[in-house]
């Protein structure tokens, strides 16, 4: 079986947000160009921290030729922002 192209940045995703939230589910959002060399994969997760379930956000930058990761920013969705996948 072929693994989808963002297998690599969903393993890291899930490593990073798993460090600090309980994963309950996941979802890829998909794949854009943010800055000239500068490539942005997305992850939404449901996670849960004391009692607390949310959506969480995790983006990793990273550059499309070395591959090297520039920032992984995780950040809560807000209720008002939310988006059906």
């Amino acid at each position: 079986m072929h693994d989808p192209s963002y297998a690599k940045w969903s393993r890291l995703a899930f490593h990073e947000a798993g460090k600090v939230y309980t994963l309950l589910d996941y979802r890829y959002i998909g794949k854009s160009t943010v800055a000239p060399g500068v490539v942005q994969q997305q992850f939404r997760f449901w996670v849960k921290k004391n009692g607390t379930e949310f959506p969480l956000i995790v983006s990793i930058r990273y550059d499309p030729v070395t591959e090297k990761v520039f920032t992984i920013l995780m950040e809560q969705e807000n209720r008002g922002t939310l988006r059906i996948l």
